[in-house]
């Protein structure tokens, strides 16, 4: 082989070619394929986390859009309440009122009725006396007995006379 010779530098170009990919070969064997193996796992588990946060974010969601119904259905409850309470309470006051004034009505017309009976019996009673003062004055003016029955009917005549 005398022809060919290969001079030292070509040697060792080709001894670290062939070292490169015996390394190559062994590393792919020993650190490429369990790296591969590693990186494979974190991936999945990165894409389970994110799909188990997205499915928490979905539930996270659904409790507040029940939270806000309820909140908003508890609101509304509470609104109706207070409007029924109103209601009520204006429909005692009106009753409240409407008494009152009944009764104040009954008062009223109790006092005119009391009123009247007063007058009407102090008016009796100031017939009465005038009647016995006239009849005082009669009896001394005629110096004679009157009787009660002509007592009677003079006071009458005087009062229908001035009354009517």
């Amino acid at each position: 082989m005398e022809g060919l010779v290969i001079s030292d530098a070509v040697k060792d170009l080709i001894i670290n070619i062939i070292n490169i990919i015996i390394l190559f070969v062994i590393v792919r064997g020993l650190a490429y394929k369990p790296v591969k193996k590693f990186l494979d796992a974190r991936k999945e588990r990165v894409a389970k986390e994110l799909s188990d946060a997205a499915a928490a974010k979905q539930t996270a969601e659904e409790e507040a859009l029940k939270y806000k119904e309820l909140t908003e259905k508890s609101k509304a409850e509470g609104t109706e309440i207070i409007n029924e309470a109103e209601r009520t309470a204006k429909q005692s006051a009106a009753e409240i009122i409407a008494s009152a004034k009944q009764s104040a009505a009954e008062i009223t017309e109790k006092a005119r009725e009391n009123a009247k009976r007063e007058r009407e019996a102090q008016v009796a009673s100031m017939k009465d006396e005038i009647a016995e003062l006239a009849f005082d004055i009669s009896r001394q003016v005629l110096s004679r007995e009157v009787t009660d029955e002509d007592n009677m009917h003079i006071a009458d005549s005087f009062f229908e006379k001035y009354q009517g």
